[in-house]
């Protein structure tokens, strides 16, 4: 059964891993894959070097610049858009409540459109996206029904905004909804486990950009350039980068939705994705003394109105298809054209692809699998010992048999994590600064300060 989970599989991965056809032998397949030209990667070097000039001294002339944007815009929208809807009061999420890296669903649980629990279906979020942002149906039914199917329970159709109560499943999951390069959370690997808290670096960068453009707000153009800078960023300093086809439409799409569905009133038809929007809807509430930003409940701003069309999925592919190509990374092996494609990277990729398309009810089978090949494989190369078919224990997400993982209550290992990630493991600690600091390397010191 185990071995037939894998092997339902190789038809997807056929498809998505063209280099591992049979007839290509492992030179042939990296030499294939390092062709992207030296220039390129240049670029994407010289973009992370001139970040720190991007946020520089900006955050203060943002907010300045954002005053009264809100009020100037209510007279050219429907009334019948305004949110939230009588009935619906925002109420902090509770300690139980689950709440994970999609900002637009944690402001849908915090007012009731979802259940303020975090516990969804796939009905209630179809009918929930399309009442709060007019997200169209067709759209948030693909994103439902590939959360249900890798992060949830297909029985009752239903999976949690944040992490589930058995640890397995859930949007905090990696490598399936959830892929790196994220507007607003760090890598997976990077970020030590920490894929659903607001990154303060991250916005701030996010701010930068914003102020530096025409309309100093955080349109597509302003996205773009977020995400380019993201993206050189994850290519350099992530070398177990996830960007496996599905997901990583996701991730570069969930730029798009910045504008066209945080902004107040319709995007391109007068509605301004502004600071005030933005900032108040995915959770980051300034410091002004030291600059940084808080993490703190999702929640829309006072005199908010929703788009007056639906946003639907040809579009968001479009829009977010343009802001991928201004910095392309590698599928399914997001390390191409960087120093960190190898064959570890590669088999990495590999599993966390057979992984990302398996069904959550019977995850763990692909990782007996995996586990027993792994062990063949690292008689026979070394650098694979300790891992899961190449991956190290922090790049992959909680599943549910850890056992399966070699050296898994080790120290740092996922039984066993350092108190520093164990305290930022929960789905909704609020009022907290992440990640002041760039997490070029994992060191699991990016600890949250009160």
């Amino acid at each position: 059964m185990k071995c037939q989970i894998l092997f339902t599989a190789l038809p997807s991965l056929a498809l998505a891993f063209p280099g591992m056809l049979p007839g290509a032998s492992k030179e042939e397949m990296l030499n294939a894959m390092k062709a992207r030209s030296e220039s390129e990667k240049l670029q994407d070097r010289d973009l992370i070097s001139d970040l720190s000039g991007v946020v520089a001294n900006t955050v203060s002339s943002l907010v300045s610049d954002v005053e009264g944007l809100i009020q100037s815009l209510a007279s050219g929208v429907d009334p019948n858009d305004k949110r939230p809807q009588e009935g619906y009061e925002f109420q902090e999420p509770g300690s139980g409540d689950s709440r994970g890296p999609c900002p637009g669903l944690n402001l849908l649980a915090n007012y009731g459109y979802l259940p303020r629990n975090g516990h969804v279906s796939l009905s209630q979020v179809v009918a929930a996206t399309a009442e709060g942002f007019n997200m169209g149906t067709d759209l948030s039914t693909l994103l439902a029904v590939f959360a249900v199917l890798t992060d949830g329970d297909l029985a009752t159709e239903s999976w949690y905004l944040g992490g589930d109560p058995s640890g397995a499943g859930g949007l905090n999951r990696h490598s399936t909804v959830e892929a790196d390069v994220s507007p607003n959370r760090e890598d997976f690997y990077n970020g030590c486990g920490d894929n659903h808290h607001l990154s303060s670096r991250i916005f701030k960068q996010n701010v930068g950009f914003a102020s530096q453009s025409a309309n100093k707000d955080f349109g597509l153009d302003t996205m773009a350039k977020h995400y380019a800078a993201n993206a050189a960023f994850s290519k350099e300093y992530n070398p177990w980068i996830y960007y496996f086809p599905f997901p990583s439409i996701v991730s570069f799409a969930a730029y798009a939705f910045y504008p066209n569905f945080f902004s107040n009133g319709t995007y391109g038809s007068g509605g301004v994705a502004n600071y005030e929007s933005i900032s108040s809807i995915i959770g980051a509430k300034l410091n002004e003394k030291t600059g940084n930003f808080e993490y703190v409940p999702e929640r829309w701003p006072e005199n908010w109105y929703r788009r007056s069309y639906e946003y639907d999925a040809v579009t968001a592919l479009t829009q977010g298809l343009a802001i991928y190509l201004t910095n392309p990374i590698g599928m399914p092996f997001g390390q191409l054209g960087t120093a960190n494609l190898n064959l570890t990277t590669v088999l990495c990729d590999i599993y966390q692809g057979i992984n990302s398309i398996v069904p959550l009810f019977i995850t763990g089978g692909e990782e007996d699998v995996a586990a027993a090949v792994t062990w063949v494989a690292s008689k026979l190369e070394p650098t694979l010992t300790g891992t899961l078919l190449g991956c190290p224990l922090n790049a992959l997400s909680a599943n549910s048999d850890f056992s399966l993982f070699p050296n898994s209550n080790t120290e740092g290992g996922p039984l066993n994590r350092p108190p520093s990630v164990e305290a930022n493991t929960g789905d909704n600690v609020y009022s907290k600064v992440y990640f002041t600091a760039t997490p070029t390397s994992p060191l699991c010191s990016h600890v949250a300060t009160a």
